[in-house]
């Protein structure tokens, strides 16, 4: 769809034709007047024929694009390493939580060893048929 709208650049009132939103184009052109004012403003630009001067605006408009540019390309790398570190990390990540899975298996394992170790010292180890760990405490200081 084509949009028609009427922007106000350099004291002139153009009529431009785009697919852009006209909000868009009104703020294209807020900004082209914008430039425009801001070469008009200096005292040494007043002696300027206008070529020249209309040179001088699409300059300082292409300093401003080329800025951001410079811009986004930095962000964009620092995008993409933090991207790349944040996908190590995952990986990390992934590795010590199936570390952590195998630790909390041998513990598991180690723990009923532990737990079948006492069971069975303490049958070895308790008056005939009787487990040490229901003695009452005095049979349990006769022992000693």
């Amino acid at each position: 769809m084509e949009n028609k709208v009427d922007v106000v650049i350099g004291g002139e009132i153009i009529t431009l034709k785009s697919s852009e939103q006209p909000d868009y184009l009104q703020r294209l052109a807020r900004y082209a007047d914008h430039k425009i004012e801001e070469i008009k403003a200096k005292s040494v630009m007043a002696a300027i024929d206008d070529n020249v001067r209309t040179l001088l605006i699409a300059l300082n408009i292409a300093d401003d694009y080329h800025k951001a540019l410079d811009k986004f390309q930095r962000l964009d790398s620092l995008h993409k390493r933090l991207v790349h570190e944040v996908s190590k990390l995952q990986e990390e990540n992934s590795a010590l939580n199936e570390k952590v899975r195998k630790l909390e298996a041998e513990l598991a394992k180690t723990s009923a060893e532990l737990d079948e170790f006492i069971k069975s010292f303490d049958t070895e180890n308790a008056p005939e048929g009787e487990n040490i760990l229901t003695l009452p405490p005095q049979q349990v200081r006769k022992a000693r």
